[in-house]
């Protein structure tokens, strides 16, 4: 428990110290999806390395983050599971990348309504979650990425050793759960963010994670 609580007091350094490829590949699709997209208000819901920010706030009206851990500096501090009234209706796009599996699965409705409630009509959602299955990631001559996914424990032996002689699959100690982890599956999220009022705009999968962005909507029945 108190190495899961140490990610909450990481410092900014830490985070880039840790940058890996499958990070950077990530920052790559959701780099060019807001470019692509967003010129009015930004939130982003989890600084992390602050690799975006600085990325997209020179090319949008206004680029802010939340993030419940102040040694990182955030605009504003606080935790996505607490009411945010000043936020409601404030930004025109929500990023939010590897940030809710920190949470309990269990808590997944709360905070994609949260996230819902920062949105105005029409308002999208930029969002990724990490997918526990072996991956390897092809460049073609052309420089595009084709990622390639396979089922855990085919394509390491530490893997294999988990999942078919421990009889589970690991996951990243930091997290509480990922789609793949023998409990959680895409499609147990996806209706999570249906119910939510989220819409699929785009789905895309990526190396160690599953990106959607999705558009606000009316929420449907449980």
């Amino acid at each position: 428990m108190a190495d899961f609580d140490a990610q909450f007091r990481m410092q900014p350094r830490d985070f880039v110290a840790g940058l890996d490829f499958y990070t950077w590949t990530r920052h790559f699709h959701v780099l060019h999806d807001l470019l692509a997209r967003e010129q009015g208000d930004v939130l982003e819901v989890g600084t992390g390395d602050g690799v975006l920010r600085r990325c997209v706030a020179p090319f949008v009206r206004s680029y802010r983050v939340m993030d419940i851990n102040p040694a990182l500096q955030p605009d504003i501090v606080a935790n996505l599971l607490d009411p945010q009234p000043s936020l409601a209706a404030s930004a025109d796009a929500v990023v939010c990348t590897e940030v809710l599996e920190h949470l309990p699965f269990d808590d997944l409705p709360r905070a994609l309504a949260q996230l819902r409630s920062f949105v105005r009509p029409g308002g999208r959602l930029y969002l990724t979650l990490p997918h526990r299955k072996a991956h390897v990631l092809v460049v073609t001559p052309r420089q595009r990425l084709w990622p390639l996914r396979f089922p855990v424990g085919l394509l390491s032996l530490s893997e294999a050793w988990n999942r078919f002689v421990r009889r589970r699959i690991w996951i990243d100690p930091h997290h509480c759960w990922e789609i793949g982890d023998g409990r959680v599956r895409r499609r147990d999220v996806e209706h999570r963010l249906a119910t939510a009022g989220w819409q699929v705009l785009v789905f895309r999968p990526l190396p160690y994670c599953d990106s959607w962005i999705l558009v606000a909507g009316q929420p449907s029945p449980a």
